[in-house]
């Protein structure tokens, strides 16, 4: 099986106050820490929504500022033009990932209870994700329902929405 990871950076990041994937956390951006944590698990690893660090980055789809299942688009079409069976997607905001995440996740389709953004996707769900967005569908938690992906049980993952939230992380003031 052929995993791709997909880095869903595309927000405003609104609710943190600047571009949250380039707040320093450990000493580098915090979408570096994503994608050291995702790239020991995968086959390769994009940044949905945005360029970055000189990897393969994927516009949305069908077009920027339609929120993270765009991103998920985009990155289940690269998936199964390049042979990928599946896409293992994460937030630019989620630095410490389990080092088994592809294996507690599972069978595909599953997503992390609570955490929507991280999900094992089969690659031959891309045109049904064309017509989910098509018919006005935006949300994570309904993309997932519609699909009917299992809800995989997980220990809390950092989830950083504030400058609070980065603040609470060990290594922050690095």
């Amino acid at each position: 099986m052929r995993v791709l990871g997909a880095v869903l950076a595309g927000g405003r990041s609104l609710r943190f106050g600047s571009d949250k994937a380039l707040a320093m956390l450990r000493g580098k951006p915090l979408i570096d820490n994503v994608i050291d944590a995702l790239a020991p698990q995968v086959d390769a690893v994009v940044i949905c929504g945005r360029d970055h660090g000189g990897l393969l980055a994927l516009a949305d789809r069908p077009g920027p500022g339609q929120g993270p299942l765009a991103g998920l688009s985009a990155a289940l079409h690269h998936a199964a033009a390049a042979g990928f069976d599946r896409v293992l997607s994460v937030g630019c905001d989620m630095p410490d990932l389990p080092a088994d995440l592809v294996a507690r996740l599972g069978g595909a389709p599953a997503v992390a209870d609570g955490q929507w953004l991280v999900g094992l996707w089969p690659a031959t769900l891309a045109t049904r994700l064309d017509a989910h967005l098509a018919a006005g569908n935006r949300s994570l938690r309904g993309w997932a329902d519609a699909v009917g992906a299992a809800r995989i049980a997980l220990p809390p993952l950092a989830n950083i929405n504030r400058i609070e939230d980065l603040a609470a992380l060990p290594g922050s003031s690095d």
